[in-house]
């Protein structure tokens, strides 16, 4: 099974928060994890928001941006899938940031792990596999 897993689920499971345990539990079990290059720009930004918030310290934050990158066997560049997210995001009515992951879902035939509520919804509306409908 191959992953597309997105910054918010990144975040979760570098953090140990939630519901971590059961997303490292996907990831044990994938053959393949990717994601959008995007992920790097998400996962930076949230850890910096943390720091400033003082949720977290810059070491912390560094350290768990290299686990968010080392969980990762492929980052997709932007340009492979970005007229296409742009054409979905409209179709759809949705953030294009979101649509990136979908679409390399759906152009891999993966599972797209988020834990956004929205992308959940949309993904299985469009027949694209989540962590909802898999276990």
């Amino acid at each position: 099974m191959i992953i597309v897993l997105d910054a918010s689920t990144g975040i979760e499971i570098a953090l140990d928060r939630g519901n971590a345990s059961l997303y490292t539990s996907y990831l044990m079990d994938a053959t393949k994890v990717i994601t959008s290059d995007l992920y790097k720009a998400e996962t930076s930004n949230v850890l910096w928001k943390y720091v400033k918030a003082r949720f977290i310290s810059k070491d912390r934050a560094l350290q768990t941006y290299q686990f968010c990158e080392a969980i990762i066997d492929e980052f997709i560049d932007l340009s492979e899938n970005a007229e296409e997210s742009i054409s979905e995001s409209t179709r759809l009515n949705h953030s294009t940031y979101d649509l990136f992951y979908l679409t390399l879902a759906r152009r891999h035939g993966a599972t797209l792990i988020t834990l956004d509520g929205k992308l959940n919804e949309l993904a299985m509306e469009n027949g694209i596999e989540t962590a909802k409908t898999t276990r």
